[in-house]
């Protein structure tokens, strides 16, 4: 995923966090409104970090260290009882 289109597809495919792709475009829309046409390095830092919610949702360990977290919390909170 190199371009706007592609994280736009990857996103609709449901590949990033529910939500993600409406955030994208409204967080893109509000900044392009915002800054110069010129400097468009905050529209590049949404890109990327969406880029990111993807390849994290893809990573093969995503589920798993998101379960262990997850028991880690009940573990904690449970002790704390």
């Amino acid at each position: 995923m190199r371009t706007l289109g592609e994280v736009r597809a990857a996103l609709a495919a449901g590949l990033g966090f529910p939500g993600d792709l409406a955030g994208m475009e409204a967080e893109l829309a509000a900044t392009l409104e915002r800054v110069d046409y010129t400097d468009l390095s905050e529209v590049s830092e949404i890109i990327a970090a969406y880029r990111g919610h993807v390849l994290t949702r893809c990573d093969p360990g995503f589920e798993d260290a998101l379960a262990e977290g997850i028991a880690l919390v009940q573990s904690l909170k449970d002790e704390a009882r």
